[in-house]
């Protein structure tokens, strides 16, 4: 059986915590395009810091932003999901939320640059890209708190609350899930196996509906809600980049493309 493409989340999977990239990822990458197996990065990045990233990993494979709020390419051209919610009306509903559940929360907008440097190790430019944010908000505020948020968001039309690595993301009804299908039908045709990978709990979706499913553990382990849902998931051997590289490795060779 062959591969058809390969899904990724990038923080905490194949990128690093500081978002560095290891060389055993862009290897790993360099080896499966020159195959011909598509990589597809499906991220909670801002349509900007993708597009640098897809320069940087040297893709030319479209790629999801912002949990599944639609699709960009590398010269920045945008195609919108039409669950996704602008950010601005996102805005409004967290100011709402936070007055109405009274959890300590802030967006991503309410940090000042150290903090927001101290969270996800970014800096200069690259901060800038992460606060365009166009179709979800992140909220910084304990996991603690994600159950009375629900509640409080309880049954409002449209919109969702998505836990992920550092934030908790408001957003529209859409899932890293939702432009999977527009990135497949982008690609070329070829027959096979969809593998994804991911880490935290918002990448639930993405893991579920590929054949291979991939959790990638950070240094403490993978996370309890992910194996836990997927048990017929595969556990990445090391943290991060170098468990990806190691796990992709072995499932495409097994599956005898390189043989």
């Amino acid at each position: 059986m062959k591969v058809r493409a390969i899904f990724t989340d990038l923080d905490g999977t194949l990128l690093e915590p500081d978002g560095s990239l290891r060389s055993e990822a862009m290897s790993e990458i360099q080896r499966l395009t020159a195959t011909g197996i598509p990589v597809c990065l499906v991220t909670s990045k801002t349509p900007r810091e993708v597009v640098g990233l897809l320069a940087r990993l040297r893709l030319e494979t479209p790629a999801g932003f912002e949990n599944g709020a639609g699709i960009v390419d590398g010269i920045g051209s945008v195609v919108f999901d039409p669950a996704a919610i602008p950010a601005a009306e996102l805005r409004l509903a967290a100011a709402r939320l936070r007055s109405r559940s009274g959890a300590p929360l802030r967006t991503l907008d309410e940090l000042d640059d150290s903090e927001l440097t101290s969270l996800t190790g970014l800096r200069g430019s690259e901060l800038a890209k992460a606060r365009d944010r166009q179709a979800t908000v992140p909220l910084f505020v304990a996991p603690e708190w994600d159950s009375t948020l629900n509640a409080t968001l309880g049954a409002r039309p449209r919109m969702r609350l998505v836990r992920g690595n550092r934030f908790l993301h408001l957003q529209g009804d859409h899932d890293k899930t939702t432009v999977m299908k527009l990135l497949l039908s982008r690609l070329p045709s070829r027959e096979g196996m969809v593998i994804s990978c991911g880490d935290s709990p918002n990448d639930l979706e993405l893991l579920t509906a590929a054949q291979i499913a991939v959790i990638v553990p950070s240094a403490a382990g993978p996370s309890e809600e992910l194996v836990m849902k997927i048990p017929g998931a595969q556990i990445a051997p090391q943290p991060h980049g170098r468990g990806w590289a190691m796990a992709v490795r072995e499932i495409v060779e097994r599956t005898t493309l390189w043989r």
